[in-house]
């Protein structure tokens, strides 16, 4: 299954709004961006395939540091539109096409990257798997996605949120984490299908397609950014996102 809600034209104003207007002092940007960055390795002249491009900040970002050339794609024709008015300069290239179809694409790349939207795909063996074949030899990935710890929990009405909050400290709430497969939330009032898989599977699917694994990063923000917004504190309790580079 494919899955597209940013093309919902309800949900894509309220992601817009949420992004745009906590510009600066979300999770994304304090957490994030600034440690998805430091895990990529240099990319002066390499070519660089972009996974869930959203828009395309990072396509932007990695052709100023000396990329050849950057291709983000997307399923969302919302998020690629967005890319092309925000973030398109010469040598980068948007284009609207799921994930789960880049053996279409025809070409290899020295890097494969993707910010938080791996978690968003079914088949992640073959995900994994495509991504190997068109990399080249010695080539990276890098990705993030939503920590298992998030991922795995199931809502329910007595216990809604995957936390509870005592002496200012944040308690991780554990269920099904060892049951992979589906979750459901409710994300602007609309229905999102995100997919849980633990830490154990996530490495060993990456090992069993031939890469290895270089450096897996659970970020925390900075000491500037806990002062810009101080409520991520709670990421030293428990973590939002998992960062995983791997080489072919």
């Amino acid at each position: 299954m494919k899955q597209n809600i940013y093309d919902d034209s309800d949900f894509a104003k309220g992601y817009d709004n949420i992004r745009k207007e906590g510009k600066g002092t979300n999770a994304n940007d304090l957490i994030e961006i600034p440690n998805f960055r430091k895990m990529v390795p240099d990319v002066k002249g390499k070519t660089i395939l972009d996974l869930g491009c959203g828009y395309g900040e990072n396509d932007k970002y990695y052709k100023e540091k000396g990329a050849e050339y950057v291709l983000g794609i997307d399923i969302s024709k919302h998020m690629i539109d967005e890319a092309n008015k925000e973030n398109k300069v010469d040598g980068v290239e948007f284009e609207v096409l799921p994930m789960e179809d880049i053996s279409t694409l025809g070409k290899t790349f020295d890097m494969v990257i993707s910010s938080l939207a791996f978690h968003y795909i079914k088949d992640f063996d073959k995900l994994v798997k495509d991504i190997y074949d068109i990399l080249n030899d010695g080539g990276y990935l890098v990705f993030s996605q939503e920590h298992p710890n998030i991922t795995s929990f199931k809502p329910t009405e007595n216990m809604p949120k995957g936390h509870i909050e005592v002496d200012g400290k944040y308690y991780g709430v554990f269920s099904d984490y060892n049951r992979l497969g589906t979750r459901e939330m409710n994300w602007f009032d609309k229905k999102v299908l995100k997919y849980h898989r633990n830490f154990e599977y996530i490495i060993n699917t990456l090992v069993k397609a031939g890469f290895t694994i270089e450096e897996v990063n659970e970020p925390v923000p900075s000491e500037e950014g806990i002062k810009i917004n101080p409520k991520y504190n709670n990421q030293f309790d428990r973590p939002y996102f998992l960062i995983i580079r791997v080489r072919k």
